[in-house]
């Protein structure tokens, strides 16, 4: 009546060696973090003590597991909007005004190039209920430019509704994507609307 169903177990081995040589990077907010976190610890477990390196920088914004007999990496790089925010330190990021920067995919996607693997996410921090405020990288009200700085007291911001700011980061990585990425060696994945870490 009913069919069974098999599911495979994980392989660590045949995922390493699937990922031999290359860079895997999980690129988002604390929801990315946990798949990153997951998958280290699915493939850490196999691997000798000295076959294996773990290497964060300083505000933890970027953390990078090191396979060494692989010659492969797993990353971590915390942009929660991927574009660049006043929450951008992956350690002190509460940050009540939240802000992005128009136009400053780069400031991240730096981090990105050379990546083999590439798994995106960004949805929860836009999710406040209230405008969104960009701050414009330049500021043309003035006769002398310079760069827009979060710590700026006057500031060129643009308040625009969610959806509307959603669209533009959106639009930001897929052109960063276009741009940086070769479509013959690099996989890029997106997870849009997931669970809350509660629910």
């Amino acid at each position: 009546m009913f069919d069974t169903i098999f599911v495979a177990r994980f392989n660590a081995t045949l995922m390493l060696e699937s990922l031999r040589g290359k860079r895997m990077m999980f690129v988002g907010d604390s929801l990315n973090r946990g798949q990153y976190v997951s998958m280290v610890c699915l493939l850490h477990r196999i691997l000798p003590p000295n076959a294996k390196s773990l290497e964060s920088s300083i505000d933890q914004s970027l953390t990078v597991f090191r396979a060494k007999d692989y010659n492969a990496t797993i990353e971590f790089n915390w942009a929660p909007f991927l574009l660049e925010s006043n929450s951008d330190n992956a350690i002190v990021h509460r940050v009540d005004d939240r802000m992005v920067k128009k136009g400053s995919i780069n400031k991240h996607g730096k981090n990105w190039k050379g990546v083999d693997v590439l798994v995106f996410n960004t949805y929860l921090w836009w999710m406040t209920g209230r405008k969104m405020k960009f701050l414009y990288g330049f500021f043309f009200h003035f006769s002398v430019k310079g760069k827009g700085s979060f710590k700026d007291e006057k500031k060129d911001i643009e308040e625009l509704t969610t959806e509307d700011a959603y669209r533009v980061a959106m639009k930001s990585m897929l052109k960063w994507v276009r741009k940086n990425m070769d479509r013959n060696k690099t996989r890029v994945f997106f997870t849009s609307m997931s669970p809350l870490h509660i629910k």
